[in-house]
C-alpha cells in the first residue's frame, strides 16, 4: 500500500475499485463495502445480540397451539421458536435448560408485531470453509458445490481428519483450498467448540454462550471483487479484524488505520448513503424514480418516468433494483410494476438483471413477468432489513451510545451524562448492552445513566448532562 494511501486512507478507499470501511463503536462493529466510492453493502455486527449463528442457553417454554413448534424463553433476547420435530425422545418438562442456535433472527413486521427467532438444537460452529457440529456424525459436503471433482477431493481430505463422533460439513467456500488450510480451519473450530462446551457446563439460562459470527458474506460475496484495502478506526481491533479477514478471504486486504475525530461512517459518506437507502424513493438518472416499499406480504416496487422516457426509466430501474435490494436487506417476493408501452423486459435487460442477481450474496432469482405485467423476483432472507437494523430498538440504543461517546470525547473528564431513549432502547441498554455501557463509562471516565423518554416524544435519542 502506498504512502499516500496511509496519509489519506479515505481518499484511497473512495478511489479503489473495491474497499472496506470498518468502524468499531460501543456495542457494534459496522462494515461498509465501497465499489468505486459508492456504498454497495453494509453489515452491522452486534456480538451481544441473538443474530443468526448465536448459541444460547434458554428455557423450554410451552408448546404452540398447533403442536408444530415449541417456544423457548431466551430472557432479554426474547422468545424463540423450535420445530417440534427436534424434540425427539422423552418429553422434557417446561423450564428445562435447552442449548439452541439461532437460524433466523427475530424481526419486526412492517405492519406491527414481531416474528420470534427461529432456533435449532443442531448447534454448529462455522467458518467460510467448514461447519463443525450439527445433527449427524460423519462428513458431508454442501449442495452448492458445482464442481463434483473438487467436492470429492475435499470430502476425501475431510474424512481423513474427522474425529469419531464429530459432525463435519465441507462448505462451498472451501473450493480450491489445500489440506493444510482446511486442517487449520478445523483446529480453530475444535478449539471454539471446546470453549463452548465449557461455558455450557457453567452457565445458567438464559445466557448467550457464543456470539453470532460476523457475516462477512454480506460485503465479501463470492462474486464480489476483492477489496484493495480496509480502513479501520480502532487500532486495538486490528488483530481481530486481520484474523477474521484471513478466515474469510484467501487474499485479505491490507488494513489502514484512520484517526480522524469524526465518526468514520459519516466521514466516508456511508451514513449519508444509508439515510438515502432508508428512503423509499430512488432517483433515476433520467429524471424518473423507483419507489420501493416493503409490505407485510412482499416488497412492492414501482417505476415512474416523470418527464423522461418510459423505456429508459424501465431499464434504469431494472439496473438499480439488485443493488438497492442488497443495500436495503430486502428479501422474499419482490414485485416491480414497470411502465407499460413497448417490451417491459428486453433480452438485454433480462440478461443484465439475471447476472446482477446471480452475483448477490443472498440467493436471488428472476421469475419473469407475471400475467398482470409485474416483474417477479425472489430473494432468500438471510438477515434483518437495513431499516430494522438502523431504526429498530437496537439501532436507537447504539446511536445513543455513539452520541454519548462523542459527547464524552468533547468534554474533559470527569463528567456525567444522561442518555434519554425510548423504553425499548432503554431496556437494551440496561440488559444485553449494559456491558457496552460500562465499558464506555470506564474508557471515557464518564458517569453514564439511562432515562426513558416521556411518552409522546419522538424516538431520537438525546444525550445531555443530568
Amino acid at each position: 500500500m502506498s504512502g499516500a494511501a496511509r496519509r489519506d486512507p479515505l481518499a484511497a478507499a473512495e478511489g479503489a475499485e473495491a474497499a472496506l470501511v470498518v468502524s468499531r463503536t460501543p456495542g457494534e462493529v459496522r462494515v461498509a463495502r465501497l465499489d468505486h466510492g459508492a456504498v454497495t453493502g453494509v453489515l452491522h455486527h452486534r456480538s451481544w445480540a441473538a443474530g443468526p449463528g448465536a448459541v444460547l442457553l434458554g428455557r423450554l417454554g410451552r408448546r404452540a397451539p398447533d403442536g408444530r413448534a415449541w417456544f423457548v424463553d431466551l430472557g432479554p433476547w426474547g422468545d424463540g421458536i423450535l420445530d417440534a420435530r427436534e424434540m425427539t425422545g422423552a418429553p422434557l418438562p417446561e423450564g428445562t435448560a435447552l442449548l439452541v442456535q439461532v437460524r433466523q433472527t427475530a424481526r419486526v413486521e412492517s405492519h406491527g408485531g414481531t416474528k420470534a427467532a427461529r432456533l435449532t438444537r443442531a448447534v454448529a460452529l462455522t467458518s467460510r470453509r467448514l461447519a463443525l457440529g450439527g445433527r449427524r456424525p460423519g462428513v458431508a459436503a454442501s449442495k452448492r458445490f458445482a464442481d463434483t471433482t473438487e467436492k470429492a477431493r475435499l470430502l476425501h481430505v475431510a474424512r481423513a481428519c474427522v474425529a469419531t463422533g464429530e459432525s463435519l460439513v465441507v462448505r462451498a467456500g472451501a473450493a480450491g483450498v489445500d489440506p493444510d488450510t482446511l486442517m487449520a480451519d478445523l483446529a480453530r473450530l475444535r478449539g471454539a467448540w471446546e470453549d463452548l462446551m465449557a461455558r455450557v457446563e457453567s452457565a445458567s439460562p438464559p445466557a448467550l454462550l457464543s456470539p453470532a459470527p460476523v457475516d462477512w458474506g454480506v460485503v465479501l460475496g463470492p462474486r464480489d471483487s476483492a477489496p484493495a484495502l480496509a480502513v479501520l478506526d480502532d487500532t486495538s481491533a486490528r488483530s481481530a479484524l486481520e484474523a477474521d479477514l484471513a478466515m474469510w478471504s484467501d487474499d485479505p486486504p491490507p488494513i489502514i488505520p484512520w484517526s480522524g475525530a469524526d465518526d468514520l461512517f459519516e466521514a466516508a459518506g456511508v451514513a449519508e448513503a444509508l439515510d438515502a437507502a432508508l428512503d423509499p424513493v430512488v432517483p433515476l438518472p433520467g429524471g424518473g424514480r423507483l419507489v420501493i416499499e416493503p409490505t407485510a406480504a412482499l416488497v412492492a416496487a414501482d417505476v415512474d418516468a416523470g418527464a423522461g422516457d418510459a423505456r429508459a426509466a424501465n431499464a434504469q430501474a431494472l439496473a438499480a433494483l439488485p443493488g438497492e435490494l442488497r443495500l436495503r436487506g430486502l428479501a422474499g417476493s419482490i414485485l416491480m410494476d414497470l411502465i407499460p408501452g413497448g417490451p417491459r423486459l428486453t433480452t438485454a435487460d433480462r440478461a443484465a438483471l439475471e447476472a446482477a442477481l446471480a452475483a448477490d450474496p443472498w440467493p436471488a432469482r428472476l421469475a419473469g413477468i407475471s400475467r398482470l405485467g409485474l416483474l417477479e423476483v425472489s430473494r432468500e432472507r438471510r438477515g434483518p432489513t437495513l431499516a430494522d437494523t438502523v431504526s429498530g430498538p437496537a439501532g436507537r440504543a447504539l446511536a445513543a451510545l455513539r452520541d454519548a461517546d462523542r459527547a464524552a470525547r468533547a468534554t474533559p473528564p470527569p463528567i456525567a451524562l444522561m442518555i434519554h431513549v425510548d423504553p425499548e432502547a432503554a431496556a437494551l441498554l440496561r440488559g444485553p448492552l449494559a456491558a457496552a455501557l460500562r465499558d464506555l463509562s470506564a474508557r471515557r471516565a464518564v458517569r453514564l445513566s439511562v432515562r426513558e423518554a416521556a411518552p409522546g416524544l419522538d424516538g431520537a435519542p438525546r444525550v445531555a448532562p443530568p
